[in-house]
């Protein structure tokens, strides 16, 4: 298995977990955010309230950073892959009001937009460091 279909496959999974979570109903004893996005929280902002800005900042850049890996384009353009997946966080998040159980919240379609626009280029520096260290 080469590297780009290793993280075609991580993307697609990555997008179909993202995809769920956000849409699904959350229980009503689940802590928001996961632990390592509220320790980050309290890091960055003295914030551990924050912990779910930060959890779906970085779901987006994650899933963005496989998609740069991925070699993923849109009309044989990254930057449109970039979009998308900006714009896929922000209308996921509006949805997320239709089922009636949990409601959309413009910080969190922010920080998924925001993922989204971070990871990609960050994952862009780490193949081009890459692949410099190989050239080497």
């Amino acid at each position: 298995m080469n590297g780009v279909f290793f993280w075609r496959v991580a993307f697609a999974l990555l997008f179909l977990f993202v995809t769920w979570q956000t849409l699904t109903p959350d229980l009503d004893n689940t802590e928001p955010g996961i632990a390592i996005a509220r320790f980050l929280a309290t890091v960055l902002f003295h914030d551990e309230r924050l912990g779910d800005k930060v959890a779906h900042f970085l779901a987006y850049a994650a899933l963005s950073g496989a998609g740069a890996f991925a070699h993923l384009t849109i009309a044989g353009r990254r930057w449109l892959t970039i979009a998308a997946l900006a714009f896929y966080g922000v209308i996921l998040e509006r949805l997320q009001g239709l089922g009636g159980v949990r409601m959309p919240e413009l910080a969190d379609a922010a920080a998924n937009f925001s993922g989204a626009l971070a990871g990609f280029p960050v994952a862009i520096l780490i193949e081009n460091a890459f692949a410099r260290l190989k050239s080497a």
